[in-house]
């Protein structure tokens, strides 16, 4: 058994997520498995207990992070060091850490200059003994040139002993007072990404009346420190986490839950009819990966670059929130959802 490894994962929960199987599996090679993540998705890592050692990169403070990353790594010895992140800081310590085998990830960019850069940071890596994987990034995507990021990832299999086509590796999450609510509420997360929809900030409210009244479910929604002034228009019942009990759920057709923490939400997740978010990453991704029906709301044109990140998408189905040239209001989507919905 090989002695040590640590990956990078500097970037979102999402990011994570579709290559969690992947790490998990590799993991299992080694008796010191480490890694170094980003402040956004830190608690999911914490949560998953392979981990020997988790080192934290704030990405609100970079530059102070990175020196503290420099000083801390500079010529440390492992087994294994796997690069996922496509991080400046990430790639300079792949050649300054001290390991046998090194694994990593480039993108491939439009433009004269990121050809030529690419191809001498290619000679560079085949020089060090570097192995990787190109993919192409999202320009390059949506000018046809199509990827899916998961089954790159998973080239890495043909260096560890094990075949599956899982990508997601999640703890089971811990029974809450969802569990007693299986199968009987719709559940919608709220963020940022809801502001594109035409008329989100006047008639969200009012569609989603409509909507509930359509459907034999409960209508659940999610948010997390949501400033947006659609969300702040709604009047709908809002409650933190915190302050939810069985009654409230119960009395409740339309219920907004506010911060809820990342084990319960899980729960959450998983205890619905169906999840539905404006690509919300975590949300979607831990949708998929308990196999549960899944919405998308996206734009059209994004749709070519939305579909590099999720891989063999079993019970996921696409909503538009506007087409290449017209919008779509917030009524008409939710219409659109609820004929999805019937047909299950």
């Amino acid at each position: 058994m090989k002695k040590s490894i640590i990956f990078f994962s500097i970037d979102r929960l999402g990011d994570y997520i579709i290559r969690s199987n992947l790490i998990y599996q590799i993991s299992k090679n080694y008796d010191n498995k480490e890694i170094i993540c980003s402040n956004l998705n830190f608690k999911l890592i914490q949560s998953q207990k392979f981990f020997n050692k988790i080192s934290v990169f704030d990405l609100k403070n970079k530059y102070i992070n990175k020196l503290y990353l420099l000083k801390k790594y500079i010529f440390k010895k492992y087994d294994t060091v796997i690069v996922l992140d496509g991080k400046t800081i990430s790639y300079l310590l792949i050649f300054l850490i001290s390991a046998k085998n090194k694994y990593t990830f480039i993108y491939k960019k439009n433009g004269i200059l990121n050809f030529f850069l690419f191809n001498i940071f290619k000679l560079i890596l085949n020089i060090s003994n570097i192995k990787y994987q190109v993919l192409n990034s999202r320009e390059i995507i949506e000018k046809g040139y199509l990827d899916n990021y998961p089954r790159k990832y998973n080239y890495l299999q043909k260096y560890y002993s094990f075949n599956s086509d899982n990508i997601y590796y999640l703890n089971k999450s811990k029974l809450n007072i969802f569990s007693k609510f299986t199968d009987n509420y719709i559940l919608f997360h709220l963020d940022e990404k809801f502001n594109d929809i035409s008329d989100i900030k006047t008639s969200f409210e009012d569609s989603l009346k409509i909507f509930k009244k359509k459907i034999n479910k409960k209508v659940f929604l999610t948010s997390y420190n949501n400033k947006n002034e659609y969300y702040n228009n709604l009047k709908l019942n809002k409650v933190c986490f915190k302050s939810i009990n069985y009654d409230m759920l119960n009395d409740n057709d339309i219920l907004i839950i506010e911060n809820i923490p990342i084990s319960d939400f899980q729960n959450m997740i998983e205890n619905s009819h169906y999840n539905i978010s404006c690509h919300s990453g975590y949300f979607v991704h831990t949708s998929l990966a308990l196999n549960k029906r899944t919405i998308d709301i996206i734009n059209k044109k994004d749709e070519k670059w939305l579909s590099s990140w999720v891989f063999k998408p079993n019970n996921y189905k696409i909503i538009y929130k506007s087409g290449i040239r017209n919008s779509i209001n917030v009524n008409i989507i939710l219409n659109n959802i609820q004929n999805e919905i019937n047909k299950t």
